[in-house]
Order: C-alpha cells, then sequence, then structure tokens
C-alpha cells in the first residue's frame, strides 16, 4: 500500500521520467482551465432547465471560485504533509464523483454546491503539479515548466468553451459534465499509472509552523503585489466566460456553437501570448517580456475604447480587443507568477496556496459583482476591462517592477 502511495504503478528510468513530468504537470492543470469554461455555452439552458435568473446561474462559477480559494488553502497544506501524489489521486477521484453528482441535482442550491465541491477538488491539480515542476526542476527547465502549465491552463477556456458549445447544441447541458467527470476519470488514472511522489521530506504537522509559513507568505510585499496583478489578469479571464454566452445567445441571438468559437478566437490569444513569451524567454529578460506584456495590454484597452465609443456591437468589436488583452497576459502572468513561486522554495505547496487562493478569492468576488451588472453594450464592457487593467497598471509600475528580482 505505502509503494502504491509514492511510486506509479509503471516504472520508468529517471530521464525519460521528467520528461514524462513536463507534459503530465500541464495535463493535470488542464483541467483547472476547462473547470468553468466547459459549460459556459450552456449557461442559458442551465437557467432554464432549472427556472432560475440568469444571475443565479451566473453564480455557479463565484461558487466554484470560491471553493478553488479555499480548496488552495487546504492542498496548499497538506501537499507539503502528505505528498503530491496522493493529493492528486484524492483530488480527481472527488472531482469525478462531483461531476457525476451533478447530474442528479434537482434544484440549482444543490448544483451550485457540487459546483464548489468541484472548485475545491480542482485546486488540487493546480497546486501539487506546480509543486512537482518546483520538486523535479531548476534554471531554465523549470522557467519552461512553469510556463506549460500556465499554457496548458490557458488551453481551457480556449477548448472549453469551444467544446463546450458543440456538445450543449447536440446532447444538451448535461453532456458537459460527463465531459468533466471522464477527464478527471484520465487524470486519475494517468497519475495512477506514472506520477512519483517528489517530496523528499514530508513535514510533520504543526499549527505554529503552519500558520508562520502562511504568515511569512502573506506578509511579503513583493508576493502579495504579484498575486493582486495576477488577480486583475484571473478576472479578465473571467469576464467573457461570465457575460459572453449571455451577450452572443440572447442579445445578439447567435448560437451556442457562435458563443463556443468566439471563446475559442478570444482565448487563443493568451496562448498564442505564452508560446511568444516562451520563444523570448532564451532571448530576452523575463523583466522585457513583462514590459513588453503590459504595452499590449495598453494597446488592447485603447482599441476597445474606441470601438466602444465610435463602432456599434458586433462579433468583431466584441472580440479582437479582448484577445490583444489575453495576448498580453500571456507575456504578464506566467512571469509574474514563476518569479513570486521562487520567493519561497522551501514552502512551494504553501506560496502556490496563497497565490492561488488570492487570485481566486479576488476574481471570484469580482465575478460576483459581474454578475449582477446589466453588461449589454462595449461600453459597460470596456469598462470592466479597464479597471482591471488600471488595476494591474497601477501595481506593477507603482511597486512591483521596482522591487522584484528577474533571475
Amino acid at each position: 500500500m505505502q509503494n502504491f502511495l509514492n511510486k506509479g504503478l509503471i516504472p520508468i528510468d529517471n530521464e525519460a521520467y521528467l520528461s514524462l513530468l513536463i507534459i503530465i504537470a500541464p495535463l493535470l492543470n488542464f483541467l483547472s482551465g476547462i473547470n468553468i469554461d466547459l459549460y459556459t455555452p450552456s449557461l442559458p439552458s442551465i437557467s432554464l432547465y432549472y427556472g432560475v435568473s440568469i444571475s443565479a446561474v451566473k453564480n455557479t462559477i463565484t461558487a466554484s471560485m470560491m471553493g478553488f480559494a479555499l480548496g488552495s488553502i487546504i492542498f496548499g497544506t497538506i501537499v507539503d504533509l502528505y505528498g503530491r501524489r496522493r493529493i492528486l489521486l484524492l483530488g480527481t477521484a472527488a472531482y469525478t464523483i462531483a461531476s457525476f453528482l451533478i447530474l442528479l441535482c434537482t434544484n440549482i442550491d444543490q448544483f451550485i454546491m457540487l459546483r464548489f465541491i468541484q472548485g475545491i477538488m480542482v485546486a488540487s491539480v493546480s497546486i501539487a503539479p506546480r509543486a512537482l515542476i518546483m520538486d523535479n526542476f531548476a534554471g531554465h527547465r523549470y522557467n519552461t515548466g512553469i510556463l506549460y502549465t500556465s499554457i496548458a491552463y490557458g488551453l481551457g477556456p480556449i477548448i472549453g468553451p469551444f467544446i463546450g458549445g458543440i456538445l450543449e447544441y447536440h446532447f444538451g447541458w448535461k453532456s458537459n459534465f460527463w465531459a468533466y467527470g471522464i477527464t478527471a476519470f484520465c487524470l486519475f488514472l494517468v497519475v495512477m499509472l506514472y506520477i512519483n511522489e517528489s517530496l523528499s521530506d514530508p513535514k510533520k504537522f504543526s499549527t505554529k509552523t503552519t500558520l508562520n509559513n502562511y504568515s511569512s507568505v502573506l506578509k511579503h510585499p513583493i508576493f502579495i503585489a504579484g498575486a493582486l496583478i495576477g488577480s486583475a489578469t484571473q478576472l479578465q479571464f473571467m469576464v467573457y466566460p461570465t457575460l459572453g454566452s449571455f451577450i452572443v445567445e440572447n442579445i445578439m441571438h447567435r448560437s451556442a456553437i457562435t458563443y463556443g468559437n468566439s471563446a475559442l478566437l478570444i482565448a487563443c490569444g493568451y496562448l498564442l501570448g505564452t508560446l511568444t513569451n516562451r520563444l523570448l524567454i532564451k532571448r530576452l529578460h523575463l523583466k522585457h517580456i513583462t514590459f513588453i506584456g503590459f504595452m499590449l495590454l495598453c494597446l488592447g484597452s485603447i482599441v476597445q475604447i474606441g470601438f466602444a465609443l465610435f463602432s456599434p456591437l458586433n462579433l468583431f468589436t466584441l472580440i479582437l480587443p479582448i484577445g490583444i488583452i489575453g495576448f498580453s497576459n500571456g507575456f504578464i502572468f506566467p512571469n509574474v507568477f514563476g518569479t513570486c513561486l521562487r520567493l519561497f522554495p522551501k514552502n512551494a505547496g504553501i506560496a502556490i496556496a496563497v497565490f492561488t487562493c488570492v487570485l481566486m478569492a479576488i476574481a471570484g468576488f469580482g465575478v460576483f459583482i459581474i454578475s449582477h451588472i446589466d453588461v449589454t453594450s462595449l461600453r459597460s464592457l470596456a469598462g470592466i476591462f479597464g479597471v482591471t487593467i488600471v488595476i494591474q497598471l497601477l501595481v506593477f509600475f507603482g511597486y512591483f517592477k521596482h522591487k522584484v528580482s528577474y533571475n
């Protein structure tokens, strides 16, 4: 039993294992990327199915994000106590069960509760894979590994709405949760077969030590500044999944497939940004790449404001500026995130947990506010993005840029 908890069932030599890990860790993080975006084309259908308001259905997104925030604290603590492998086995198994239980929900309250549980459990596949990267890699390979996990997360919003729109159109909203359950179960099998425990020195639980570790992270001003930048980025990621299906399907009277395709184009912006970031890592300093990202972010905001003032609402004016903003965040988010994690190499789980918790808590609160705003025009959409962009610019240029070391 002990061997099962520590070793994958299929033995692999070390170099082959590291090559495989650089693929598996991002695949695990992919689940956290589709946790929200896959089912967003179905939000109008879920509203009709349960006979509830649009804002009530949007609260399922908030519930999942708040669960993610809580799960980050839980798994961030125990991943350094009990190891990476067993946490991944627990998280993927529980997520699979919660996904299939949603199919049996008879009211929106049960649905929201299970989405909250899904959020808690999906935190395990966000935290533990990044801890595996920190345990097994250093230097350039570490930068590459962290970037690949960010790319995988970014693939969620790309593939999720596209597949979700097709599933919704042909099979109804429940098919999305079949997809969640099957994906999580496949990842459970991958972990069981291949992932080895990488925590060489498990820590004994101590309330005082744990609180001190969390306190040291929370009191680090550079880390918190980076988390605020990341939170604004995450909220920007969530604006279109939260509002887009209603804008495209209800206001513009297009199909769920059209929404899925539009979300695919928007999310491609982030993917292209991260891939471009990957190409530039060997050629430019991280601080220069991040600076380029912020210049592109300003460009996206200017384009969006221009369309809001002088152009009507259509798919082009809706998609292009959000795609540019996503592209810029492909430069910003991975570099800020990786820089913050390097500050606490001996407390990887807790550092990832705090960053993710701050990220999801602030973004979840932002989504809750956004879900109660009646967004029917480009101007109101530009206003939402404008607030988040101003926060990013103020924190980065006002503090983070001057204090951080990009070693």
